[in-house]
């Protein structure tokens, strides 16, 4: 039974064939319906499989059953094709093709391929260069592909799409958009980063949380521009970090969170704030949505955190300048528009009444580290301590500044300048009215030479002048004595005033003092005497009697102050003072 039945199979086999022979036989070459289905019979009338065959202008391909293929990816000799619904390849067109591991990290709902016009997908040449994009241009943009075919998006590398958090950070990394998007970004293109280490950025401003979204510029080739400060794009100027991204606000290229010596790494102070190359190297760039630098201009806004710790801290806006390579103005006077101005050593405009030191010399225009003003404090021991809230709030604390730096003010070293109000900041010149807590008092300020604007010491117009303060004697007092003491061949010019009694301990030496007894006028005289000074004579110290209104007083007989003493002037120098007893 068993050796019959396997004959009857064989027959049975022997006759199927035998009458599919004599079927095909009569079958006419080319397409056939089929249960629902087409296929194709050659010219021998055999199902034709794995193979494309035309209708019309239309391609169809024929699967591994000689069925038509419809709606999938057809591979065939390493290409990779797409028949739709109805059989048909796709010809420059888009496909999205839904993925298979949709859900997991990373993977897309489709994948976006691109057929060209013989069909074939666009993919990346197993041959190509690790470091090569090999972008193909559709429709007038730039896409890339893998080498199966599949659109790459985000950001992209070495062919490859980067899915770490800090891709971004690659300066050779392109950007292609997102998943249903993919051209290459050229030009501006906002874009949601992930940075872990925004903890160490300027804090208080959204931007620099750790999840950001900033704005990069890509040029032509698709490579972001980084680490430039002044990229001109349309006109304006723009800065982008060392990533790539556009900087906003306050900005300075490897700038260190310090704020003070102590707690910097590096081991000079020039990364220090409030020093004057540290603040220099700040750039201002507005807002995160325009990010346009001020190339060169005025610009009032609050600090950086970086640039001045306590005054971004306070939230107060101050003025600053930026030239024409966008850095700001810091420990300096300029001339901006015909007019000048000063800033200190973080970089905010002056204001108001201050003292300024100057580096160096006489006529420097550059400012040394220390300023104040009514409402600061100097670098000097003593102004932090000493329960002043500024070095000069009133006019007696004014009088005690200038008293401390009289040396320094005689030299020109430390100068007394008026800069109009908080928004004018303009350096003021001659004759100025000027308030200190309160009160109205008259200065003047030189109209000439490399010393404009800086406060006059000694006389002028017959006024006598301590750091651009005109000088009084207090109704109280009458009269006041005042010691000016100049250099031969120098601004030099030091104004002193002076109690009568310490008038009358001037030591013989240049000035001589004679003491004398008057027995019939039962009074003790001190009569100054001046000797002919040449004119390289290292120093010479006279005394002038002023009185209530500020003038000097030229010629006098006994003038008596409030304390009994009698002056005898002569020629605007005194030379008697008389004390009755």
């Amino acid at each position: 039974m068993r050796k019959q039945t396997k004959l009857v199979a064989v027959l049975s086999t022997a006759a199927l064939l035998a009458i599919g022979a004599s079927m095909t036989s009569f079958a006419a070459q080319g397409w056939a319906e089929e249960d629902g289905t087409w296929v194709y019979y050659d010219k021998n009338g055999d199902k034709v499989n794995e193979a494309w065959k035309k209708s019309g202008d239309n391609w169809y391909w024929l699967d591994d059953n000689g069925e038509m293929a419809v709606d999938t990816l057809v591979e065939d000799d390493d290409d990779t094709y797409y028949v739709d619904a109805n059989g048909v390849m796709v010809r420059n067109q888009w496909v999205a093709i839904e993925n298979e591991d949709a859900g997991e990290d990373d993977e897309p709902d489709n994948y976006w391929y691109y057929f060209q016009s013989n069909g074939k997908a666009y993919k990346r040449s197993d041959s190509a260069s690790s470091d090569a994009i090999n972008a193909k241009v559709i429709n007038g943009k730039k896409y890339a592909f893998d080498t199966d075919g599949r659109m790459l998006y985000g950001w992209v590398k070495d062919g490859e799409r980067q899915t770490d958090d800090d891709a971004w950070q690659d300066p050779d990394a392109y950007y292609f958009g997102d998943e249903n998007d993919g051209a290459m970004s050229i030009g501006w293109r906002l874009i949601s980063i992930t940075d872990d280490n925004a903890e160490g950025a300027q804090p208080g401003d959204e931007f620099w949380d750790e999840d950001q979204d900033r704005w990069f510029w890509f040029k032509s080739s698709g490579k972001k521009q980084t680490s430039k400060a002044n990229k001109t794009i349309n006109g304006k100027k723009y800065g982008f970090d060392e990533y790539g991204r556009m900087v906003a606000s306050w900005y300075a290229k490897d700038v260190v969170a310090t704020t003070t010596a102590a707690s910097t790494s590096m081991s000079t102070t020039d990364q220090v704030q409030g020093v004057a190359s540290y603040s220099e190297a700040f750039m201002y760039f507005s807002d995160p949505e325009s990010g346009a630098r001020y190339t060169k201009g005025w610009f009032k806004v609050v600090p950086g955190y970086y640039l001045h710790e306590a005054k971004y801290n306070d939230g107060d806006e101050y003025w600053y300048y930026a030239d024409g390579d966008g850095e700001i103005y810091s420990n300096v006077i300029k001339t901006i528009k015909g007019k000048k101005y000063a800033f200190d050593n973080y970089g905010r405009m002056i204001s108001g009444l201050v003292f300024l030191e100057m580096a160096d010399n006489e006529t420097s225009s550059d400012i040394a580290m220390k300023y104040a003003d009514d409402a600061g404090t100097y670098d000097k021991a003593g102004y932090q301590d000493n329960g002043k809230t500024g070095p000069y709030d009133t006019e007696d604390n004014f009088d005690d500044f200038v008293k401390d730096h009289q040396d320094e003010i005689a030299s020109g070293k430390v100068r007394s300048y008026y800069f109009g109000g908080s928004d004018d900041g303009a350096m003021k010149t001659g004759k100025q009215n000027v308030t200190i807590d309160g009160d109205s008092f008259s200065f003047k300020f030189k109209t000439g030479s490399n010393l404009k604007g800086a406060g006059i010491n000694g006389f002028d117009d017959d006024k006598l002048y301590t750091a651009g303060k005109q000088i009084k004697a207090d109704k109280d007092d009458k009269y006041k004595v005042y010691k000016v003491t100049t250099k031969a061949d120098s601004n030099y010019c030091k104004v002193e005033d002076m109690t009568v009694s310490e008038f009358l301990k001037v030591q013989d030496g240049i000035d001589k003092v004679e003491k004398s007894y008057s027995s019939t006028k039962e009074e003790t005289t001190w009569k100054i005497t001046y000797t002919d000074y040449a004119t390289d004579a290292p120093e010479v110290v006279k005394f002038y009697l002023l009185n209530t209104s500020g003038t000097v007083v030229k010629s006098k007989s006994g003038a008596k102050d409030a304390d009994d003493y009698k002056f005898y002037v002569s020629g605007k120098t005194i030379n008697e003072v008389v004390l009755e007893d």
